[in-house]
């Protein structure tokens, strides 16, 4: 399309205007929405202790797994992945870091709740 004709298209259209009641329509329901009652929150704080549980339950059956079930495999299937003793400590190290990570994660979600509550945010 050349300019001038859609220069010419655009300027003889008419004015855009609502249908008589729309507005009316449109703050109704506006009001309708504002006075109905929030939604029920989910009670997360009597879940918490729960998936808490879980997640300790479920960390101790794995490492209750490892400690059982691995020295009961044959050795024959591990004959190339033998940990050297300069290897043995970072792995034992790594479980210290997992629980820093988790008690990190636990202290943040925590100051966002209580920033959150404060209006700060």
């Amino acid at each position: 399309m050349k300019q001038e004709n859609l220069d010419r298209i655009l300027s003889t259209e008419e004015e855009l205007a609502p249908s008589s009641g729309f507005a009316a329509a449109v703050m109704e329901r506006v009001r309708v929405e504002g006075a109905a009652p929030k939604p029920i929150p989910f009670p997360w704080k009597r879940m918490a202790p729960a998936i808490v549980l879980m997640l300790g339950a479920l960390v101790w059956c794995g490492v209750e797994l490892a400690r059982l079930g691995l020295p009961q495999i044959p050795t024959e299937m591990f004959a190339g992945a033998h940990l050297s003793a300069s290897m043995v400590q970072p792995v034992k190290d790594a479980g210290w870091v997992a629980v820093a990570l988790g008690i990190s994660l636990l202290s943040w979600l925590l100051s966002r709740r209580l920033v959150g509550r404060s209006g700060l945010l």
